[in-house]
């Protein structure tokens, strides 16, 4: 699938002249990018929605309107982290936790850290420099963060970048359905979503995307 560079955001304002003894929710508990319905219930963020918002992002790091003399395209997880962090504050406002502790089965303490929690959506982020290895965003590579997302309670995403010109075929993104080993014992396991951004070819330019929902029987 082709990502086009000329994605539009729309923002919807909504007023309310007359407050109420009888509105449920507080200024201070509705953020800004709180999404709400006609009748005034929270809408929750969706998996499509993050992976919309990932999108913009990555192909934002090939407009040269926007990097100039940044060689944001380069840059390994460690690099871009702190400036997705940012991103999505941004985006979601108040609905984005960063570093958020998560049950981590086969480790001594028993828990890691998610990179992101959006509402209630865990987000797991890997990136592969133009440099680096091919396993950087292979299923081995991340089974720690596959593992941190099956025990998470609720929706789960893991977004890929890859800056290569060897990028990974449909059928190799394929081998995260080959989820690892939680170890012994009766765990509780939910299902994950993985979104794979790369390069499909350099001149022209043309960015490609994956998307996979991985079902846990």
């Amino acid at each position: 699938m082709n990502i086009t560079n000329d994605l539009k955001i729309k923002f919807i304002l909504t007023y309310r002249p007359n407050k109420t003894k009888t509105d449920e929710l507080s200024d201070q508990q509705v953020s800004l990018r709180t999404k709400v319905d006609r009748k005034g219930n929270i809408v929750a963020t969706t998996i499509t929605e993050i992976t919309d918002c990932f999108e913009y992002f990555f192909s934002s790091l090939y407009r040269r309107e926007f990097v100039k003399t940044l060689r944001l395209n380069e840059c390994s997880e460690r690099e871009l982290l702190p400036l997705v962090r940012c991103y999505l504050l941004g985006w979601f406002a108040d609905n984005v936790s960063p570093e958020v502790k998560s049950r981590l089965p086969g480790t001594v303490s028993g828990h890691g850290f998610i990179d992101f929690v959006i509402d209630d959506v865990a987000v797991e982020f890997a990136v592969r420099k133009p440099t680096a290895a091919r396993s950087n965003v292979s299923a081995t590579v991340n089974s720690t963060e596959v593992k941190k997302l099956m025990k998470h309670d609720g929706k789960a995403l893991l977004v890929l970048f890859d800056f290569s010109d060897t990028p990974y075929s449909e059928e190799q993104i394929e081998s995260f359905r080959n989820w690892p080993s939680l170890g012994r014992g009766n765990h509780r396991k939910s299902a994950f979503n993985i979104v794979y951004f790369f390069v499909e070819k350099r001149r022209p330019l043309a960015l490609g995307k994956i998307t996979k929902n991985i079902r846990i029987s």
